[in-house]
């Protein structure tokens, strides 16, 4: 073991003709479950205490192939049936949890928005974050977003959707308006939505008895900005859901993962703040390797997207092995 790849899923989507969130955007039970049979012949699943022991105590694992760690993002619903597949090639996954879903039984930033235009489309939800805007008299011309059905682009209306509450919006304000999107489509129709967008406590702690382990992502999904988070939010963010997490699972949680991931939601491991150093292992969205003088707290990851086949998966995954970037 040289090294060890790492990939980052979100969504995998069940085989469900009536799903009414057929529009969100992921691999299909199928195509994960293709993904790892391919991968199971070409590579060698490791665990997160695999990975610590490398990094830390240059320990590797003895085996003839590279070496790979599955992780997903989110605590979403669909997890609890990846982490069942996983089982079935003898894989441990790990997996990040935004602990508002937890502590305050609300659903993280991003899968509002996700589940909000997979069902109700783009220009419902806008004109529900219009009206909220004017009830917030926060009608400034920065979180304005236009648009136009059949004359605008969807993917860029939403693509600007989601910049405007990651870097635009105040933090709590941008919080406040998901959440009432929220409670005012998503949760109005579906008394159950939590459940339907997130894993329960319960299915955690069997996740947990499968083998799985777990880290935090923050508390609602924001970008960890190196100039964004006050002390206090640092605090709320960063160091609470650890503890969340640990009293859930009753035992020491050492990995995080930033939420996005790139360059600009993070810190560079020279800068790192304390409120992170609590974490031995930290999880970003850079394609590249791990070796044994990557910094543990700027481990690579590879996110597949929804249209990646098993090949087309593991081409992209030699790709980056012949890149070696330390």
């Amino acid at each position: 073991m040289e090294y060890f790849s790492t990939l980052c899923y979100h969504y995998i989507r069940p085989l469900n003709d009536l799903d009414p969130f057929k529009k969100l955007l992921g691999s299909s039970e199928e195509d994960f479950y293709n993904h790892l049979e391919i991968l199971s012949k070409n590579y060698e699943f490791i665990t997160l205490n695999d990975a610590y022991d490398f990094l830390y105590h240059n320990k590797s694992k003895q085996t003839d192939k590279p070496c790979l760690l599955l992780t997903f993002d989110d605590g979403l619903s669909d997890h609890y049936l990846a982490a069942k597949i996983l089982s079935e090639f003898n894989a441990s996954g790990v997996f990040f949890i935004p602990t508002c879903i937890l502590q305050n039984h609300e659903p993280a930033n991003p899968t509002i928005i996700h589940y909000g235009i997979a069902k109700y489309g783009i220009t419902k939800f806008l004109e529900e974050y219009h009206n909220i805007l004017d009830e917030k008299n926060l009608n400034n011309k920065i979180y304005n977003i236009s648009y136009e059905k059949g004359m605008d682009s969807g993917i860029d209306i939403i693509k600007k959707i989601k910049l405007n509450f990651k870097y635009s919006l105040n933090y709590l304000d941008g919080r406040s308006i998901l959440l009432l999107i929220y409670q005012r489509l998503i949760l109005k129709e579906y008394s159950n939505a939590l459940e339907i967008m997130h894993l329960t406590k319960q299915q955690i702690c069997k996740m947990k008895s499968m083998g799985h382990s777990f880290g935090t992502h923050t508390h609602t999904h924001i970008s960890v900005s190196p100039t964004q988070l006050t002390n206090k939010q640092q605090e709320l963010e960063l160091v609470m859901p650890k503890q969340i997490l640990e009293n859930i699972l009753d035992q020491s949680v050492i990995s995080f993962s930033y939420p996005y991931g790139e360059s600009k939601d993070r810190f560079k491991p020279n800068t790192i703040i304390d409120s992170l150093k609590i974490y031995k292992l930290i999880f970003t969205v850079e394609e590249k390797n791990n070796f044994t003088n990557t910094s543990p707290f700027s481990i690579g990851r590879y996110q597949p997207m929804s249209n990646v086949t098993s090949s087309t998966l593991l081409n992209k995954l030699t790709s980056i092995s012949k890149n070696i970037v330390n």
